[in-house]
């Protein structure tokens, strides 16, 4: 008895046209009428599954080529294999197994000359028409990208989707750019990525990403380059900026700073104090460490001075809730001067990517190019005329209290709070009744004599 069998794939689930039914029934109608059983075929079902895919790694063609039935029929010869490297594998291994292969559209049968000849052609004509499909979709894509719409996909943080004659753009999304600012805002003023992040809702590698990409201005990227007009210079502008170019240089700043340990915040496991308690004897730094029972301490890294954590921390926190807690809380904003350093730096790199085109363009292009290059001198020279990076430090208010910002903060935003209001304690001998001397006020040559002069009356008096 001859055994049969019957091939099924399905790419998409959603697709109608050819659906498993309609593959099935039209196999049944072709076994009938060259007399075959249906009853007697072996269905191989591959659902879900790409026609590009290498036969072996699906799991019906798996099964088919395992089993080597006498033949095997298809609806049409795409369901076998869209890539004629694929399929004449499978015509030659049909071949070496005298398995006949055929479709139920009678396009192909291996078992004549004729048909083996068709069934090639045909293989080639499918992978022809599936690089045509790609190609059309990739080509689209750019045309997008070029007219500043948008592809696919979710919107970036920051952004939503909206469209406009018939076609997809984006807009800023008022209450995720909000977001975004303050974060900015915060992360520019001594925060940290992670800590930042928190408040976008973002994860730290998102919003770390967020932050190094050109998206905030409203420009994108296109596998790590940036999208710009057909000059091949100047940046699409797919939506309205989130970020000015001076916000985002100095949030990269701050990120290179944290990256290099410039101004890293101190690690979760410091104490709140560190750096900012000192020894009555050598003025040396109290470094944390922990007791024989396991007690967070602070110490004098000479070994003068020990103090139980706890200890200094609550002194510390409600001597800084009494002196400011009633303060209104103030962040640094830069006004005033004319800053355009990130104006000039996106020119260098405009100009840097005109210098790469002249290198090779042929002579019809060359004049356009010098053009261009001539506006982008004068702009630059502008640009420098105009540059003035002097500018004042306003305090603006963020509407909370010293103490509300205390409590909503965690350990190192606290020793943030503490140095950028000069806090300086020292710690004294046991033989002091108060052994914790805290001092605020602005850091200095003068505010540290001045401190350095009492520590010294202190120890003459302990030493009399």
């Amino acid at each position: 008895m001859t055994k049969t069998g019957i091939y099924l794939r399905l790419s998409r689930e959603a697709d109608d046209s050819a659906s498993l039914d309609t593959q099935r029934a039209a196999a049944a109608r072709w076994l009938a009428a060259h007399g075959y059983d249906q009853a007697d075929a072996v269905e191989y079902v591959d659902a879900g599954v790409s026609g590009a895919k290498p036969l072996e790694l699906r799991k019906g063609m798996a099964a088919l080529l395992a089993d080597r039935p006498d033949v095997v029929v298809a609806w049409k010869l795409d369901r076998f294999a869209r890539s004629v490297s694929e399929f004449l594998r499978l015509v030659a291994w049909a071949e070496a197994h005298g398995v006949a292969i055929a479709t139920t559209d009678n396009a192909i049968d291996t078992t004549t000359p004729t048909g083996r000849m068709v069934a090639t052609v045909l293989a080639a004509l499918a992978e022809w028409e599936r690089g045509v499909i790609a190609a059309r979709i990739v080509d689209g894509h750019a045309t997008r990208r070029a007219q500043g719409r948008w592809s696919s996909g979710r919107a970036p943080y920051g952004y939503r989707i909206t469209r406009r004659n018939g076609a997809a753009y984006l807009e800023v999304d008022p209450d995720q750019a909000a977001k975004v600012r303050e974060a900015v805002a915060t992360l520019v003023n001594g925060s940290t990525v992670a800590a930042t992040a928190r408040m976008t809702g973002l994860s730290e590698p998102q919003w770390r990403r967020l932050l190094k990409s050109p998206t905030l201005r409203g420009q994108r990227e296109h596998k790590g380059v940036l999208i710009c007009e057909p000059d091949g210079i100047t940046p699409v502008q797919f939506t309205d900026p989130i970020l000015s170019a001076a916000e985002l240089l100095a949030v990269r700043k701050r990120m290179l700073a944290l990256a290099t340990g410039q101004d890293r915040a101190p690690r979760r496991a410091a104490p709140m104090c560190a750096d900012l308690a000192h020894c009555y004897r050598c003025s040396g730094r109290l470094n944390g460490g922990t007791s024989d029972k396991g007690v967070p301490l602070y110490r004098c890294r000479a070994g003068h001075v020990t103090v139980y954590a706890e200890t200094l921390d609550q002194r510390v926190e409600a001597d800084f809730l009494t002196t400011f807690g009633t303060y209104a809380e103030t962040v640094v904003r830069l006004e005033g001067g004319n800053d355009l350093s990130a104006e000039m730096l996106e020119a260098r790199e405009q100009a840097e990517r005109l210098a790469a085109r002249m290198a090779t363009a042929g002579p019809l292009m060359l004049a356009t190019l010098e053009s261009l290059a001539a506006d982008l001198e004068a702009t630059y020279a502008r640009l420098r005329d105009a540059h003035d990076p002097e500018v004042r430090e306003v305090p603006v208010p963020t509407g909370r209290s010293m103490a509300e910002a205390w409590e909503a903060s965690d350990v190192p935003a606290r020793a943030r709070l503490l140095a950028g209001m000069g806090l300086r304690v020292v710690l004294h001998p046991k033989q002091r009744a108060d052994r914790l001397n805290v001092a605020w006020g602005p850091s200095g040559d003068a505010y540290d004599a001045r401190l350095e002069e009492i520590e010294e009356e202190e120890r003459a008096a302990l030493a009399d």
